[in-house]
C-alpha cells in the first residue's frame, strides 16, 4: 500500500477529514492575517462567550452541588488559557496523527483496522495530549485579560477599512487600535447614508449598535 492509498483508505476517513479540516482551518487563519478580514473575531461573535456562560452556570450549578460535565470537561482542556480555535486545531491534529499512527502500525501486521475501532482509542488520546499542549501554550500564548477592554471603548478611535466597500447598507470590516497597543477586527458601516468608505480608508467610529460600529471621515483635527 503507497502512501496516497493509506491516506485515502475507508478506515482512515476519519482521520483525514480531521487533518484537511486543520489544513483549512491554517489556510484560513493565514488569509485573515494577511488581508487583515479578522476571521477569528468574527467567529468569537457568532459564538457565545464562553468564560461568561461558564461561569453562570457554575454559579447556577453551585446550588445543584458541582458543575456540569461540560464545563468539567472544558476547564480540564484549559479552555481559558488558550483561544478555543486553538484549542480545536491541536484536538484536531491529535486525533489524526494517533490514528494515523496506530494504523500505520496495524498495517504491518494484520492490516488496516476498521475506523470504528480506531477512532475511539485516537479520541481517548487527543484529550489529555490537547490537555497538555494547551498548557505549554497557555504559559506563552499573550493574555488577553491583561488588557481587556470594553468595545465601548473603541468608540472614538481612528480605524482603517480592511473589508469594503463600507456603506450604510453594507457593513464591512476595519481594524482598529485600542490605548493598550491591541489591534482589533471590528464590523462597520457608514453612519451617514451618503457616505461611503474604500478599503485602506481612515474612518472614525462615532457610535457602536450592536455588534456593529458606525463610522464618519476623521474630522480635520484628527489629521497629523
Amino acid at each position: 500500500m503507497n502512501t496516497l492509498d493509506f491516506f485515502l483508505a475507508p478506515q482512515n476517513g476519519l482521520f483525514t477529514v480531521a487533518a484537511v479540516i486543520t489544513l483549512v482551518i491554517a489556510i484560513v487563519q493565514f488569509l485573515s492575517l494577511l488581508l487583515g478580514l479578522g476571521v477569528t473575531e468574527a467567529l468569537d461573535e457568532l459564538m457565545p462567550d464562553l468564560d461568561t456562560d461558564v461561569d453562570a452556570d457554575i454559579d447556577a450549578d453551585l446550588d445543584l452541588g458541582e458543575p456540569g460535565i461540560l464545563e468539567q470537561l472544558f476547564g480540564w482542556l484549559n479552555a481559558g488559557r488558550v483561544p478555543m480555535l486553538v484549542l480545536l486545531i491541536i484536538f484536531l491534529t491529535s486525533f489524526a496523527g494517533t490514528g494515523y499512527v496506530v494504523q500505520a502500525f496495524a498495517t504491518g501486521f494484520i492490516g488496516l483496522l476498521p475506523s470504528i475501532l480506531v477512532g475511539p482509542l485516537a479520541f481517548a488520546a487527543a484529550l489529555p495530549t490537547t490537555r497538555g499542549a494547551s498548557r505549554v501554550l497557555g504559559r506563552v500564548l499573550p493574555k488577553d485579560e491583561t488588557y481587556a477592554i470594553a468595545l465601548e471603548d473603541l468608540v472614538g478611535e481612528i480605524a482603517t477599512v480592511t473589508l469594503g466597500p463600507v456603506a450604510r447598507e453594507t457593513a464591512g470590516k476595519a481594524k482598529v487600535m485600542d490605548a493598550h497597543g491591541n489591534l482589533h477586527f471590528v464590523r462597520v458601516r457608514s453612519a451617514r447614508p451618503d457616505a461611503s468608505f474604500d478599503i485602506g480608508t481612515e474612518i472614525l467610529l462615532v457610535r457602536r449598535e450592536g455588534s456593529v460600529f458606525e463610522a464618519i471621515t476623521p474630522p480635520a483635527i484628527f489629521d497629523d
